[in-house]
């Protein structure tokens, strides 16, 4: 008996691929079969701002090329994405409602966010090691843009999209008074280093030991190298890239192909996508690459995957957002024995009230990112830190969370202070119903653990809630009197107490600390 079968199709900047997969018993994924046609997505979108009737129909006809397929082959669920060229085109919402009408597709616009997330999650099931200890980077290169993500094995810490796609560079070169060949050789060199140099004081920095390269020009190079694939993967060494690029550098588009064998679709961004990774890895003082078997599509399939097994690890998830939290808030020096004082406060109080909040996993993850990133507002102003704090929240990438989660944690940490949520804020009336009673829950349990942390000293070394008819009790451990604290106690409980209806209570038993 056949597994269940997923096709995800990728509306790329210069083709339109299609892979088939059937998910197995055991939980691994078979590729059926791969297509491709080329497109003009890229060229309209990033030389005219618009994609055109011409090829809105192209890409019609090939998606009900495709579905016919999909049906052959008993497919199940069709995911279908775009990126940078459709997000960026100005009719995009004309385009996908056109492909909607005529083949019953929906089109999902990834965002740079989304497109990273899921290429880390099928790159890390590759790998075979388990080095916690050093970074690594994958540099997906595109027609529109390059993303640099750099993460420790498992876990996302830093990710950001240059506009530097090798269409785009084109586009921006041919705007500029240069010599045609051979001054586009030396401007995509000096926009890429000035890209990268604005990355230096925003990266780690741990030393980077390995680079993945994801994008269909840097397999069209393994090929052209015959270089074959080991244990997944096909390593490059940059003195091979580097006198690829010394080559294609000399040559026009038509002599690439013929004289360097590339394929006719891939031709005239070869040298341009070779060009901008070489300029990556020597920026990151790598000497090899290595190029991955994976492709967006694939990456698509495996998440579908991931959804339908219920592989998705909330463990892993929790993780992530104390990471991507904790990065933020180093970013605007945030004061990091007080937040992360404050986290395990919530923590405690989150897990020792859930009779009340009746709150999950995905919520007590939100509750960690508000904790950590409360006070980061006061990087810009003490006054009114908290609405501050709400506007870098709302700004901020969060690896596997939505947009929506992200206006959850900017919303707990505006309510961490001051006044109650109400309907006239616009942020917090934008949200649904469900989440805006998440956000009084979890901000009323911020605003108790922040209080025991008022004076920033830690003073408080545990608590436990007991809830007794109407009354829930708060004894708190503390190593020293804490005047302060109960002073906040009893002026940040409000929202609580309004919210559950229970009168809440401070017990303070003082311990003497081990010198």
């Amino acid at each position: 008996m056949k597994g269940k079968r997923f096709a995800a199709i990728d509306l790329g900047s210069e083709s339109i691929c299609m892979s088939i997969a059937e998910l197995q018993k055991d939980g691994t994924i078979e590729t059926i079969d791969e297509t491709r046609q080329p497109s003009l997505l890229g060229k309209d979108s990033f030389y005219k701002g618009k994609i055109s009737r011409e090829t809105i129909n192209a890409c019609i006809h090939t998606l009900l090329q495709y579905k016919k397929l999909c049906k052959e082959y008993g497919v199940e669920e069709i995911y279908v994405v775009a990126g940078t060229a459709v997000r960026e085109s100005v009719n995009a919402d004309i385009f996908i409602d056109n492909i909607s009408t005529a083949t019953g597709l929906n089109v999902q616009i990834l965002s740079s966010n989304s497109q990273t997330e899921c290429v880390h999650r099928a790159l890390v099931k590759k790998l075979s090691d388990k080095d916690y200890k050093n970074y690594r980077c994958i540099a997906e290169i595109g027609a529109g843009n390059v993303v640099i993500t750099i993460f420790d094995r498992d876990f996302i810490l830093y990710s950001t999209t240059l506009p530097i796609g090798a269409l785009r560079a084109k586009q921006l070169f041919s705007q500029e008074e240069y010599n045609q060949e051979e001054g586009f050789a030396k401007y995509l060199r000096f926009i890429v280093e000035h890209e990268l140099r604005a990355m230096v004081k925003l990266i780690p920095v741990k030393k980077i030991i390995r680079i993945y390269g994801i994008g269909q020009e840097l397999e069209e190079l393994s090929r052209v190298l015959k270089i074959s694939h080991q244990q997944n993967f096909t390593r490059i060494e940059k003195k091979q890239l580097e006198e690829i690029c010394h080559q294609a550098e000399k040559y026009s588009t038509a002599e690439i192909i013929h004289r360097m064998n590339v394929s006719d679709d891939m031709a005239e961004n070869f040298y341009p996508i070779c060009s901008i990774f070489l300029s990556i890895i020597k920026f990151l003082e790598c000497e090899e690459i290595f190029i991955p078997d994976i492709t967006l599509k694939d990456c698509i399939i495996s998440q579908a995957a991931d959804k339908y097994s219920g592989a998705e690890d909330e463990n892993l998830l929790e993780k992530q957002i104390i990471i991507n939290s904790q990065n933020i808030g180093r970013t605007f020096n945030y004061d990091e024995s007080h937040a992360l004082k404050v986290l395990e406060l919530s923590m405690k109080l989150f897990d020792q009230t859930e009779s009340l909040h009746q709150l999950g996993a995905h919520e007590r993850c939100l509750l960690m990112a508000g904790a950590i990133l409360h006070d980061t507002g006061l990087a810009i102003s003490n006054r009114s830190h908290h609405k501050h704090s709400q506007y870098i929240v709302s700004t901020q990438n969060f690896y596997y969370y939505s947009e929506e989660d992200r206006q959850i944690i900017a919303n707990i940490v505006r309510y961490h202070r001051k006044t109650f949520p109400k309907l006239t804020h616009s942020d917090y009336s934008s949200l649904s119903h469900k989440n805006r009673m998440v956000v009084c829950k979890l901000a009323a349990i911020l605003r108790i653990a922040d209080s025991l942390d008022n004076n920033h000293r830690q003073l408080v070394e545990d608590v436990n809630v007991t809830i007794k008819k109407k009354n829930i009790n708060i004894d708190v451990k503390t190593t020293d009197g804490t005047p302060v604290e109960e002073y906040s106690f009893n002026i940040k409980k409000d929202l609580f107490e309004d919210f559950f209806g229970f009168r809440v209570v401070l017990k303070n038993n003082n311990i003497t600390k081990d010198k």
